[in-house]
């Protein structure tokens, strides 16, 4: 009986040793933890872009600051690695190739793509690929080519041909950017970051998406939204021809043989 409560009495001890250094194992996770749990304030220079008649593009300031957490009397230390995904409204695209037959040119294929992103521009501190490997960038879908989707594509080779030819576009159009140093920390937590936006962008609400970096890890993220819309006479116009095409359509019409009437009265003058 001796034995037998000797024996207990030792695996007692080691449970309770064990225990313990579970217990100290989760302090020191938890600590660890904390010691990077820095988070991330960001502000827009504007929450709203008016398009008129003599608008010829614009330009938005993206701005934060990297804090310690809430209760924490930690410094912020850096550096940091910061990365800005600026997206507009979804939109169905469709790429057409043409090939020549007969003398003529002719639409021999098409792909059609769904959910594309009217706006996407990617802003960060350094090359994306430098702050974060491929596999982090499409989770956090970064990566133009994970946000296009497209059903009828024939095969993978003829999607990727397509979908180039649509990320080379949307360049073209400057609708897709990249801008590897367009995020400047001006302190070891302010930054900062500048974008031009075209004249022809497109109307719709607009999401920027902030992501921290700390020698890789993503530390804290935050989104702001801005909405850009025409306003005015040609708000007016944009309107009425979406809601009301058939008026729209008998509207110009009108005016077009008016405007014909006029002239001719003006020159027989």
């Amino acid at each position: 009986m001796d034995a037998e409560t000797g024996s207990t009495g030792r695996h007692g001890f080691w449970g309770l040793s064990i225990r313990v250094l579970f217990s100290v194992l989760a302090l020191a996770a938890l600590f660890s933890a904390s010691a990077r749990a820095e988070r991330l304030v960001s502000r827009l220079s504007v929450q709203e872009i008016s398009i008129n008649s003599s608008f010829s593009g614009g330009s938005i300031t993206l701005f934060g600051n990297v804090e310690s957490a809430v209760g924490s009397n930690r410094l912020v230390e850096g550096p940091f690695d910061a990365i800005i995904v600026i997206q507009g409204m979804a939109t169905n695209r469709v790429v057409r190739e043409k090939s020549r037959q007969a003398g003529v040119w002719l639409n021999a294929m098409q792909v059609a793509f769904v959910g594309v992103p009217s706006f996407f521009h990617v802003l960060s501190t350094q090359p994306v690929h430098r702050i974060i490997g491929a596999d982090q960038r499409k989770d956090l879908g970064i990566s133009l080519p994970t946000q296009i989707q497209s059903d009828n594509a024939p095969s993978r080779a003829v999607r990727e041909k397509f979908t180039a030819e649509l990320i080379r576009l949307m360049k073209q159009n400057n609708m897709y950017g990249i801008n590897p140093r367009a995020i400047s920390f001006h302190s070891d937590s302010f930054y900062s970051a500048h974008l031009a936006l075209p004249s022809d962008i497109p109307n719709g609400s607009f999401l920027a998406t902030t992501y921290l970096f700390h020698n890789g890890k993503l530390i804290d993220k935050t989104a702001e939204r801005f909405v850009v819309r025409t306003v005015g006479v040609e708000r007016f116009i944009a309107n009425s021809a979406r809601d009301f095409p058939l008026i729209y359509g008998f509207a110009c019409v009108l005016l077009a043989i008016f405007t014909g009437w006029l002239g001719g009265v003006a020159f027989r003058r």
